[in-house]
């Protein structure tokens, strides 16, 4: 790259004054005489003195009548409409155009994720694009302040050195960190040089400048940290919304036990049937056509009925297909179980002579739940699912004399092998013997309700549940405990043996789903209480706090623009010029020009900067570098110099 040596050209003195200064106007009355002949006659001169002076004036008459007021209320009527306005597009975008609702420190809407915070960034990014226009607005505030102090210097020292201006200049057009911290190093750091006068002050404008610019910046920073943090914490989620539901035809999802059927007068009196609701006739041609939609239910077969299970393990009856995008409530019939494994309490060992332990036979385990505490009155052998009668013994559903009521069944398994014999499978319950498996003994409490549950979002919700009449319990239980079955406990074999799972659990709610479905023929459909459209929608998570101080810290810098027009309006109210000094304060052009510009008076009463400059040619262009120095001293100085 090429280097140039500027010291080996020989630049012009610098300088003695860059401002430009003006003769003052000559009388008009005063003749001027051409210094050469042939130039223009006394009359000319005077005519062109003439007119540049009333040009002036002119120039100047203009510039005192101009005030910033207009000015001041436009800029900021526009930023504070501007960001109250896009707070307020915010939060009516989150709760008017669509729903909300709040939830702890949530704030949940229908509002879609990625519009809510793009509002919220472009509202964030309004306040930083604004700071250098409210320090514009500023500086006539500033520039007002100063042309008093030089009307009247001892009324306030509000006169800059050329460094103070120049930090003032920073502030009120770079409106910046840098900016701040520079300014804020010289007020804070620099001590004060001792002149012919005293020590240099700062003066008032340079400290209240800092303030405002701090002020806004606090705002700013502010504002821009709570949008961060909104948009790190919120989330988009699923929400479901409800709507009246239109259709007439599908009403009907509730389930009861058809009345008709379950009506004694219909049967011979004292038969099996009458109790039963017909669902065992009691004759030779068996239960079959009774029996079948209990078994299609039991295998999810059925195109009537299913069985499901609620936020509460409830087994309920419910229609096998509903309508799409609904949520009604309904009432319906339930059972719910609750099991546990008696099998330590029930077993009944023999004491050899040898002080060892005998549980039975190959075969069997000997089994004494009575003597244990247990009131199930069992055998040594494998006993299927029955209901139990107030003595613990088994006993036919329709038998039952109360709800809720006990169950039982005694349980071998091949599936639970692994222990050592005559022990416990770890805590499944399961006691290890013989040739035929592990041994369980298993003891439940069964309890048939009458629920009301909500269903929304693929989910069913208990509202409420109540027992049963006695008489409803012997009907939904008469073909569940017919007789003893094994249904139950291999439909579960081998649960238990997973890690968060237990035997107990799987039995209990399979022996509720299998009772309840097996009675399906008695029941029928019931209207529902209540059923709406259901939609699903992705909508927002957000974090109260953040958006609360966005909002806050937005309108704050709002009440700032206001209360800076307002302080402006009232210190500038009669004062002349007051938009010619800001530009000294912050248009840096405006020093440029005094310094290299045109020398014209009537100029500096232009308002617009690239105006100021007039019209430039190749005279004006400017050098920099080292320059000759004009003084006594020798050596050069570095500097910028036209020509």
């Amino acid at each position: 790259m090429a280097t140039h040596d500027l010291t080996s050209h020989n630049y012009s003195p610098v300088p003695q004054q860059f401002h430009p200064s003006y003769a003052p106007d000559l009388p008009l009355s005063q003749s001027v005489s051409s210094p050469n002949p042939g130039s223009p006659g006394p009359s000319f001169v005077k005519a062109e003195a003439l007119s540049a002076s009333s040009n002036l004036l002119a120039a100047q008459d203009r510039a005192s009548r101009k005030r910033v007021a207009g000015k001041t209320c436009l800029i900021a009527a526009a930023i504070i409409v501007l960001l109250i306005g896009m707070t307020a597009v915010l939060l009516s975008y989150l709760c008017l155009a669509y729903q909300c609702s709040v939830s702890g420190l949530s704030l949940v809407s229908t509002a879609p994720l990625g519009k809510v915070l793009t509002i919220s960034q472009v509202t964030s990014h309004l306040a930083p694009v604004s700071v250098p226009i409210v320090m514009g607005l500023s500086s006539f505030l500033l520039g007002a302040k100063w042309l008093k102090s030089s009307a009247d210097p001892s009324a306030s020292p509000n006169q800059p050195s050329p460094m103070q201006l120049g930090l003032l200049l920073s502030i009120c057009n770079g409106a910046n960190l840098p900016a701040f911290v520079s300014s804020c190093k010289y007020v804070f750091r620099r001590k004060p040089a001792a002149g012919n006068n005293g020590s240099l002050q700062n003066p008032p404008i340079l400290r209240q400048s800092l303030f405002l610019l701090a002020s806004l910046l606090t705002s700013v920073y502010l504002a821009a940290a709570a949008d961060s943090w909104l948009h790190a914490t919120s989330k988009s989620i699923d929400i479901t919304t409800a709507s009246p539901y239109a259709s007439s035809g599908v009403r009907d999802l509730g389930r009861e036990i058809n009345a008709t059927m379950c009506d004694p007068s219909t049967y011979q009196s004292g038969t099996v049937s009458q109790s039963t609701c017909g669902l065992i006739t009691g004759g030779s041609g068996g239960n079959g056509r009774t029996h079948m939609e209990g078994l299609r239910v039991v295998s999810n077969s059925s195109s009537l009925h299913k069985v499901v299970f609620t936020d509460d393990q409830t087994a309920i009856l419910v229609p096998q297909t509903l309508p799409l995008n609904v949520t009604y409530s309904a009432e319906t019939l339930g059972i719910q179980t609750h099991c546990t494994s008696v099998t330590k309490q029930c077993l009944a060992p023999t004491k050899n002579p040898d002080g060892s332990l005998t549980y039975g036979s190959n075969a069997a385990l000997n089994l004494d739940c009575v003597n244990g505490g247990v009131k199930y009155g069992n055998g040594t052998a494998r006993i299927g699912l029955c209901s139990l009668d107030d003595q613990g013994y088994c006993t036919q559903g329709w038998k039952i004399s109360s709800n809720p009521f006990t169950a039982g069944e005694v349980i071998a398994s091949q599936a639970y092998f692994g222990a050592a014999e005559d022990t416990f499978n770890t805590n499944t319950g399961w006691f290890v013997h013989g040739s035929n498996g592990a041994w369980n003994v298993v003891f439940c409490n069964v309890t048939a309700l009458e629920v009301v549950y909500t269903y929304a979002s693929s989910r069913y919700i208990v509202y409420q549940s109540v027992l049963a009449s006695t008489v409803s319990a012997q009907h939904i239980m008469t073909v569940g405990f017919m007789e003893p079955t094994t249904a139950v406990s291999y439909a579960v074999d081998g649960a238990g043996l997973q890690e968060n799972s237990t035997f107990e659990e799987a039995y209990s709610l399979e022996l509720s789903r299998q009772t309840l479905a097996r009675g399906a023929y008695m029941y029928e459909a019931k209207p529902v209480l209540g059923i709406n459209n259901e939609l699903v929608v992705i909508g927002t998570r957000l974090q109260i706090i953040p958006l609360v101080l966005f909002v806050a810290a937005t309108l704050i810098f709002s009440l700032q623009v206001l209360i800076i027009a307002l302080w402006t309006l009232f210190a500038t109210s009669g004062v002349p010029y007051v938009h010619l000094a800001a530009l000294y304060i912050q248009d840096p052009l405006t020093g440029i020009q005094s310094l290299y510009g045109h020398p014209d008076p009537v100029l500096t009463w232009e308002e617009d900067t690239n105006k100021r400059f007039g019209v430039e040619s190749e005279v004006d262009r400017l050098r920099i570098g080292p320059l000759m120095n004009g003084g006594h001293q020798q050596g050069a100085v570095f500097g910028v110099v036209k020509g």
